[in-house]
């Protein structure tokens, strides 16, 4: 690395899985790009995120803490996640931040609702750009698909929106609608800068260009997303063809994700970044009886691709390494010093839901999930699927594993309790002004 900061560019995909990814053992061949950027940088094979979700996960990576626990909120109450996200996020320094403090200019592209001023992530930002239904980027450039168009066009034109269109219309973008939007606002960017760009494109309902979709057709895809939702609505089992065209239909999506890397990589590519590639959670597809990114911490949710390229070696840190400290890794990587990857890797990762109704305390081999019933110990060693309750035959396992959860159970409730205390001095103090 040389002693010149250097420009930094941020990838998150929504929902894209690790097995999905042909560095990380997938049995398609999905992400030929992503896998080539992966092998000439330093990829991190067993990266964990802190939750299942957007709203569990981003948070904490970008602030490196977790959300803390409110019991008055309850799962059904979305405008009030939006503010629990913003009051996060405006209590603790952003990536954005650190880095704006360091010199850069900072740029944002967010396709995901919960990523937006609303809850607060556009601090530390000089550009911020929504890709969303009311955002910064226009209704035309949501997709490049002549469905949406005459979709959006037909539900624009009627007096009334039975449908919810105008708030569900940003589930169907895709990169390849609004990419030359963020090649216009790469070119205006001053160095060094710091460009996040957050796609949604392996997020349900994993609508898809065209060009590559190598799985399904057009009338394949859309009615997977249908199928799909009845299920949820309905909450019935998936029929076995159901489950297989949805899979393809992921597959196809996760096809497009590598579509966007090459892309970005080919237009950024003049300024010679340092690249960090990640997922903000994994999807289930159909395991566990779990489809999407549901309140669950197994394995197929939490576990997700990450790589950092650009920085002038190749290796493959096969320790944990906890999204929730991406944002000192990144930072760090403004410094001249030798970047040390094993550095940012811990023996011990927690994963939580939205208020911790569940709790996952994870090592390399063993993982204890804790909450909404009796605890569960799986052993990936034996149990990749984690399919068996091991506690009863490792209670010793178990045993530490809970008293890390306690600690950290207390550590967070005391964090709680600093920032309530800090938060009702704060208000006095002004409010005596």
């Amino acid at each position: 690395m040389t002693g010149e900061p250097r420009n930094i560019v941020l990838v998150t995909v929504d929902s894209l899985r690790a097995d999905h990814c042909g560095f990380l053992g997938s049995e398609w061949p999905l992400t030929p790009t992503i896998d080539r950027l992966a092998d000439e940088g330093v990829s991190f094979r067993q990266a964990i995120a802190p939750g299942p979700r957007t709203p569990s996960s981003l948070p904490a990576l970008f602030t490196g803490e977790f959300v803390s626990h409110d019991e008055d909120w309850r799962m059904a109450d979305w405008q009030g996640r939006q503010r629990r996200i913003g009051t996060h996020m405006s209590r603790f320094t952003h990536l954005s931040e650190r880095l704006r403090r360091r010199g850069y200019e900072t740029a944002a592209f967010t396709a995901n609702p919960w990523t937006t001023r609303e809850s607060n992530f556009h601090l530390g930002f000089d550009e911020f750009d929504e890709v969303s239904a009311d955002g910064d980027v226009p209704s035309e450039r949501l997709s490049d698909s002549w469905l949406f168009t005459l979709a959006d066009r037909g539900f624009e034109a009627l007096p009334v929106d039975p449908v919810g269109w105008s708030n569900k219309k940003e589930w169907f973008s895709q990169w390849s609608g609004y990419f030359e939007s963020i090649r216009e606002r790469l070119h205006g960017l001053s160095e060094p800068f710091f460009l996040w760009v957050f796609i949604l494109d392996t997020h349900q309902p994993y609508i898809t260009p065209r060009r590559f979709r190598a799985e399904c057709s057009a009338w394949e895809m859309y009615y997977s997303v249908l199928r799909y939702w009845r299920g949820e609505v309905a909450d019935a089992a998936l029929p076995p063809h159901a489950r297989s065209m949805i899979a393809r239909t992921y597959r196809d999506a996760v096809r497009s994700v590598d579509g966007f890397v090459e892309a970005l990589t080919e237009a950024t590519d003049a300024y010679d970044p340092i690249t960090v590639f990640l997922s903000d959670h994994g999807e289930a597809l159909g395991e566990h009886g779990n489809f999407g990114h549901e309140r669950t911490l197994y394995e197929e949710n939490l576990r997700v691709p990450c790589f950092v390229h650009g920085v002038g070696r190749s290796a493959a840190v096969r320790e944990q390494f906890p999204l929730r400290v991406a944002s000192d890794l990144v930072v760090d990587l403004v410094s001249p010093t030798e970047f040390e990857p094993e550095a940012y890797t811990r023996q011990f990762v927690v994963s939580t839901t939205e208020n911790g109704h569940r709790t996952a305390i994870r090592t390399a081999r063993w993982k204890l999930v804790v909450g909404d019933g009796p605890d569960r110990l799986y052993d990936h060693q034996s149990d990749p699927a984690e399919s068996n309750d091991v506690r009863a035959a490792h209670p010793a396992v178990a045993s530490a594993l809970r008293d890390i959860y306690d600690r950290h159970e207390a550590t967070q409730a005391e964090k709680a309790a600093t920032e309530a205390a800090t938060e009702a001095l704060v208000t006095e103090e002004w409010g005596s002004l």
